[in-house]
């Protein structure tokens, strides 16, 4: 397993720059730390629980957007999310991961959730990763479909997270929602991830336009 520091840190730095400037009208805490307070399981495999009042006001506009995301229970092909190559849509190096996690040049790579779905009538999945390097985490978020049994990504993005809250993940009404709480706190911020037609994922929150995919 062979990474490039050099390249992966220029990368990390411009996901968390762009993800800050996504993020500037969400009124987040200034970063204080790398906690990310995301829940995880021993394997690193663990479904975060999300909240279940909290839903984004806000979506992508109806021509670019492709709703046809939605939560599912049915059981998918069987993968070993855990222990897999995953590409990195800040434009870094693949990331390989063992057990859930990985260390690429002093950064934390770590899997947080996958989530049950399906996308365009069949069978997908949402998978999170959670990147910590410096103050500001990123969450690197991928939609797969199914060849077979074979995992195909289909779209991808990085978005910087609040490093002092607790994520949670859920999919409602054609898109992928992230909630995040500050312990001891009762406000909850909540993001929105649409798939776009062009293969894309489009980012929005409440009091905030939209921002093109990555």
């Amino acid at each position: 397993m062979v990474f490039v520091t050099v390249t992966l840190g220029v990368a990390l730095a411009i996901a968390a720059a762009q993800g800050c400037r996504n993020r500037s009208g969400q009124g987040l805490r200034s970063p204080q730390d790398v906690r990310t307070g995301y829940h995880q399981s021993v394997d690193g495999a663990a479904l975060v629980s999300p909240s279940p009042d909290a839903s984004p006001s806000g979506s992508a506009s109806g021509s670019a957007a492709d709703t046809g995301l939605t939560a599912s229970s049915e059981v998918l092909p069987e993968v070993d999310w855990a222990n897999r190559t995953y590409s990195d849509p800040g434009e870094g190096p693949a990331i390989r991961l063992r057990n859930g996690s990985a260390s690429p040049g002093g950064a934390r790579i770590t899997l947080t959730t996958v989530l049950s779905a399906r996308y365009r009538g069949g069978p997908a999945a949402v998978v999170v990763l959670n990147r910590t390097e410096g103050a500001v985490p990123v969450d690197l978020v991928e939609l797969y479909g199914f060849s077979g049994d074979t995992p195909v990504l289909l779209a991808a993005r990085a978005s910087a997270a609040d490093p002092g809250a607790v994520g949670a993940w859920r999919i409602a009404g054609g898109s992928l929602i992230r909630e995040e709480r500050v312990p001891g706190e009762a406000a909850t911020t909540a993001t929105r991830y649409t798939v776009r037609n062009d293969g894309t994922i489009e980012e929005s929150w409440p009091g905030a336009g939209a921002t093109g995919g990555e």
